[in-house]
This record gives structure tokens, C-alpha cells and sequence, in this order.
């Protein structure tokens, strides 16, 4: 029996080791993911800033995957060198407690499936790493001299794209790997133990069965507790009534009960951590999401420079021909925040959770709009672009204009681009109507190539086209069309195609609408009343804002409105300034240098006095969810995303101040 307990122990100590290990080589290989990308992620940069520093970020971030290679090469000989692979799992970045593991994982089963592939997984990639560094020496060496242009620097970049996606795919293979040879360990061990648990309980019955026939009082208390136990009672004991043989039995049966309790404790205590693992492990897929985030982040941040000053642009000039042009900017800079967030989370539409406005909207002019975008692009290959509109169309809907833009983008753009010579036409007509709704249907239609009867309900899944050759020829994701049909069909209603092989083609959808109780005149558009402008005159405003064009809008935008502002360039200066000055509103920017909005917010709202209560506005192109929340749970007043609106950031502010 002893033999039994010390067995199962044992294997559950090595069984908890063993995952250890295999979690260690999940940390590391997302730290070497992370590595690589960061590395990746700089050399991009360097290529059009030229800037040395981010070729030396690249070179350094391009230590932790070449330290892991010293360990990968060093355990891959007959005889090695621990303190070698030692050195370069450290050097890796991985932690030295589990550096042992490591090692003895490899020792001990190298030659089991899982791990052997995941191990030859990890030598692909290395070998993708060695093509990958002399790429980015002969990017350095192209910049350094001067002499190449921005087109052959960004041919060398994209073989740097293309082994950057081959990592990525070899990177996902070696967390899946890992993942099914932790989940075969856990199947073996369980099995192992559970063996080991029913032999133990079986070895007991037998015992208690062979001295049965001795005293019956003793033995009747044996099996009630052996029943108890049976139940799921492992607390159970039994009472010894002598210090015979049935009583060593009874303490036997005692200290087994005891020893069982604990062992399924113990698989219970298991089981928990290698859920544990596992939730793990699959955090490394999060990275990807954070990733997206971070891309987010970095787009939003000059996106907002870009909306804001045409905005003010807009408010500066006059011509009406030029607002027009503005105004066109800034819905496209719009329509392009709202694709974006779509793309960056696609699996959100895939779930159908995208939220969809219902507002009042000129129809006329969404249509009127994507034609003065696309016929730019039209008049390149000389093609007619035309709209023509049902008499019968009311002229203001309420629905999500921002949504049918990018419907009407994604196929009034392939129409043009599949379309050589001729004219693209877009239609609009009312099929169904009544008091409160109307269904429209909108046509697109082309002189185009055309499309394949077989390929036509092919194009609308994800990442297809009608033919290679048309990827080829014509180039694109495949993402517009299937976007559209979700987006349309998440709204009740329909898309189809019709077309011949070069006889052009018609998109063709169906939406409803409810019915706007406003009337507008022809060529109005649904404008808000005008409100009183308030003056901020009299108000002081810091701006902890670390981007300069950010910084000179906020300026500008502020400056309209007669505010005195002064500006820091990180939490640190900020948090000066706000202790040696006075200051009615703080604007505070999140992602800064040396310290940012969240650390800035928590000392300020430690000060003494009334400093401590100044109100706190967060600005940030930090969208995730949950920031909002975040933000007043630190103690800040409100929160404002970038690229910010101008009246809602007005609205917010002359919320929280009075200018008496």
C-alpha cells in the first residue's frame, strides 16, 4: 500500500514539474514572438525614418530569439554544455527559476512527438530569423549610403514582410504544438493516477473483505466507512475498537481514507493548474489582440491631427467649392475611423455585435459624396461615374449613413477597378414604402470583366476573389465584399450579384429605413440648430500631451475659443506645472514618456488642497474597451477619444468649468 501511495505521489510531483516546464517554454516562445514583431516593427520604422535608433532597437530586440537560439543549438548536441543553454535561455529573457525545467524538459522527452515537433518548429523559425537579419543589414547598409531610392528600400522591406508572416504562421504552430503535448501529458497523468487511486481503493476492499469473517463489529464499522468513502465521504474514519489484527486494519483503513482525501485534493489542486496553463497559453493569442490595439492606438493618433486641422481648415476658408473638398476629408476621415475599427476586429461583425446608428440623414447627399470620392479615381481610367435617384426617394432617412458608405465604397470602388472602359452607374429606388418605412434598393452596376456564374457566391465569403488571376491582375484582400453582405444582412436586408463573363456586373442590395418626420429642402442636409459659442475666456487649461501635431491643434483649437493654455510634454512636466501654477482644466494625454496620464491623474488627486480637485479630462487615441471606465475609476472627470469632436470636447469641458 505504501509502495502504491509514494508511486502516485511521485508521479503527481513530476506531473506538476513537467506542465511547469511546458508553460516556461509557452512564456518564452511569447517573448520571442514579441521580440521578432518589435524587431520587425522597428525595421519598418527605420525605413522611412531613416533614424539610427530604431536600426539599433531592431538589433536589439533581435537578442532575446538569437539567445534562445544558443540554447536550442547547444541542448541539440550529444553532449552539452548546461551552462551554455543556461546562459542562453537567460539571455532570452526567459526567467532563471525556470530555466531548469526547461532543460530537463528537453533531456526527458525530446523524442516524444509533441515536443519533438515543436522543436523543429522553433528551428524553422530560427532559420526564418537568419534570412531575416542579413535583410535588415542590407537595409541598413542601402540607407546608410544614401544612394537607393524609397522604392528599392521598400522592395527589401516587403522580403522583410514576407518572412515576418512565415514567423507568424511558425510561431502559432509552436503554441499549438506545445498545447497538444500539454494536453497529452495531462491525459497520461490522469490516467496514471486515476489507475493508481482505483488500485489503492481495490487493495483496501480486499483486505477488508479477507479479515471480514473476524469480529463483526469491527468489521461492519470497516465497510459503512468503506461505503462513506465510496459516496464521496473521503473525510471519513472509522473507529479502532482493539489493537489486533481488525484494529491495525481499522488504523489502516484510517490513514488510506486520509491519504485518498488528500490525493484527490491533490488532483483536484492539479487539475486547477493546469486549467491554469491552459488559460495561459491561450493568453498568448491575446497578444495578438493587444497588438491590434496598439496599431489602433498609433493610427488614431495621426488621424486626429489630420481631422482636427480639417476642421479648422473648414472654419478658415470660404470658397465653397474647397469646403466641399474639406468636407469630403473629413467624412472620408470618418467613415475610415468606424472601417477601422471593423477591421482591426473582424471577428466582431463575423459575432454580428457591430452597433448601428439610427440617425437622420440626407440620402441624396451620402450618395452625392461617395461620387465626388470616387471620381477622381473613375476619371484615371476615363470611366463615366453617374448616379440616378427614384422621384419617389424621400429625401431624409434615418438609418446609419457612416454603414452604407462603406457598402456603397466597397462596390462602387471594384466597379471601377474591374472595370476597363465604359461607365459605372449607381441607382437608387423605392420598392416598398408606408407611413414610417420605406425599403430602398441600390444598384451598382459596371462595364466591367464580369464574373463567372460559379464564382458568383464565392466572392462574398472572406479573403476571396473570383479568380487568382484576378488577384493577381487586380490585387486586394477580398474583405470588401464579404464585409458588405455581413454589414447588410446584419441591417434585415439582402445582396446579390448579377453578371456574365465580360458583359460587366450589378451589385445590387436592399435596405430598410424608417422615415424622418423632418422635411429638408432639396440640397439641405440634417444640421443641428446652431447654439450660443461660448468663450473660454478667463479659463487656464493645461494641455500633458506628448505629440506635437496633437499639441498644436489642441492649441488652435483651444485658442478659437480664447482660452490661456500651456502645454507639457509628459505626465512629469505636467504634474510640475500643476503644482507650481493654477489651472482650471487639465486635458491629460494617456500613452506618454516617462510618465503618463494614469500615473500624472493618481499624484495629482494625492495633492493637498484644492489642487487635488482640479477636473481631469482624459484625451487618447487608447479606444480599448474598458478605458473609459478605467479613467474615472483613477479619479479623472470625463474621457474623450481621438481623433476628439470639437463640440463635444466644448461640451465636456464647459461641463465640468464656468467661465464666470
Amino acid at each position: 500500500m505504501a509502495v502504491l501511495v509514494t508511486l502516485e505521489l511521485s508521479t503527481l510531483w513530476f506531473a506538476v514539474n513537467t506542465l511547469s516546464s511546458v508553460r516556461s517554454y509557452v512564456e518564452g516562445e511569447g517573448l520571442w514572438s514579441k521580440a521578432q514583431k518589435d524587431a520587425v516593427y522597428h525595421l519598418r520604422i527605420y525605413a522611412f525614418s531613416h533614424d539610427e535608433t530604431d536600426y539599433l532597437a531592431f538589433r536589439d530586440f533581435l537578442k532575446v530569439p538569437l539567445g534562445d537560439k544558443k540554447a536550442r543549438v547547444e541542448l541539440g548536441k550529444p553532449n552539452p554544455d548546461f551552462a551554455i543553454a543556461r546562459e542562453g535561455f537567460i539571455e532570452g529573457r526567459n526567467h532563471p527559476d525556470d530555466v531548469g525545467g526547461m532543460i530537463n524538459l528537453i533531456r526527458r522527452f525530446s523524442n516524444v512527438y509533441y515536443i519533438h515537433s515543436a522543436f523543429v518548429i522553433w528551428g524553422q523559425a530560427e532559420q526564418k530569423m537568419e534570412q531575416l537579419i542579413p535583410l535588415g543589414d542590407q537595409l541598413h547598409t542601402m540607407i546608410k549610403s544614401g544612394s537607393a531610392s524609397q522604392k528599392e528600400i521598400n522592395t527589401k522591406l516587403a522580403e522583410v514582410e514576407v518572412i515576418n508572416r512565415q514567423l507568424t504562421k511558425l510561431e502559432d504552430d509552436f503554441s499549438f504544438t506545445l498545447g497538444e503535448g500539454s494536453r497529452w501529458l495531462e491525459n497520461i497523468v490522469l490516467r496514471i493516477l486515476l489507475a493508481l487511486s482505483l488500485t489503492i481503493g481495490t487493495t483496501s476492499i480486499l483486505i477488508t473483505i479477507s479479515v471480514s469473517k473476524g469480529i463483526e463489529k469491527a468489521i461492519k464499522a470497516i465497510i459503512d466507512g468503506a461505503a462513506l468513502i465510496r459516496r464521496g465521504l473521503y473525510g471519513t474514519r472509522v473507529q479502532v475498537y482493539s489493537s489486533d489484527e481488525i484494529g491495525v486494519l481499522a488504523t489502516a483503513f484510517n490513514e488510506m481514507s486520509g491519504t485518498l482525501e488528500h490525493n484527490i485534493q491533490n488532483l483536484k489542486d492539479a487539475e486547477e493548474s493546469l486549467k491554469k496553463e491552459r488559460d495561459r497559453a491561450e493568453a498568448s493569442e491575446k497578444v495578438k489582440q493587444l497588438f491590434l490595439a496598439n496599431m489602433s492606438h498609433e493610427i488614431r493618433t495621426p488621424m486626429n491631427g489630420i481631422l482636427g486641422f480639417a476642421k479648422l481648415l473648414e472654419e478658415a476658408i470660404t470658397d465653397e467649392e474647397l469646403q466641399k473638398y474639406i468636407q469630403v476629408i473629413i467624412k472620408s476621415g470618418d467613415d475610415l475611423l468606424v472601417i477601422l475599427n471593423d477591421i482591426l476586429d473582424f471577428s466582431r461583425i463575423e459575432a454580428g455585435k457591430v452597433n448601428f446608428e439610427k440617425q437622420p440623414f440626407n440620402i441624396r447627399g451620402t450618395i452625392e459624396g461617395i461620387v465626388t470620392m470616387m471620381e477622381p479615381k473613375a476619371a484615371l481610367k476615363s470611366l463615366r461615374l453617374t448616379s440616378i435617384f427614384d422621384d419617389s426617394l424621400p429625401q431624409i432617412l434615418i438609418g446609419d449613413s457612416v454603414r452604407l458608405s462603406q457598402i456603397l465604397l466597397n462596390l462602387v470602388s471594384n466597379a471601377i477597378k474591374f472595370t476597363e472602359r465604359g461607365s459605372v452607374k449607381i441607382s437608387l429606388a423605392v420598392v416598398e414604402e408606408n407611413d414610417h418605412n420605406v425599403v430602398v434598393d441600390f444598384v451598382i452596376k459596371d462595364s466591367g470583366i464580369g464574373i463567372a456564374l460559379e464564382k458568383q457566391a464565392k466572392i462574398f465569403e472572406s479573403f476571396e476573389q473570383a479568380t487568382t488571376d484576378t488577384m493577381r491582375k487586380f490585387g486586394g484582400t477580398g474583405l470588401g465584399l464579404s464585409i458588405s453582405k455581413q454589414l447588410v444582412e446584419m441591417q434585415d436586408g439582402k445582396i446579390a450579384v448579377k453578371s456574365l463573363p465580360g458583359m460587366g456586373a450589378e451589385f445590387y442590395f436592399r435596405l430598410p429605413f424608417k422615415k424622418s418626420l423632418k422635411r429638408a429642402n432639396v440640397g439641405e442636409g440634417v444640421n443641428e440648430p446652431l447654439l450660443p459659442v461660448k468663450s473660454g475666456k478667463g479659463l487656464k487649461v493645461l494641455v500633458v500631451e506628448d505629440n506635437p501635431i496633437n499639441q498644436m491643434l489642441i492649441v488652435k483649437v483651444l485658442q478659437k475659443r480664447e482660452f490661456t493654455i500651456e502645454v507639457a510634454d509628459n505626465g512629469a512636466i505636467g504634474l510640475s506645472k500643476h503644482r507650481n501654477n493654477h489651472y482650471d482644466i487639465v486635458l491629460m494625454d494617456l500613452q506618454m514618456p516617462e510618465m503618463d496620464g494614469y500615473e500624472a491623474t493618481k499624484n495629482i488627486r494625492a495633492m493637498e488642497g484644492a489642487k487635488k480637485d482640479v477636473p481631469i479630462i482624459a484625451m487618447t487615441a487608447h479606444t480599448i474597451k474598458g478605458e473609459k471606465e478605467r479613467c474615472l475609476a483613477i479619479g479623472m472627470n470625463d474621457y474623450i477619444p481621438k481623433p476628439f469632436n470639437v463640440t463635444e470636447l466644448f461640451e465636456k469641458v464647459f461641463g465640468l468649468v464656468n467661465p464666470n
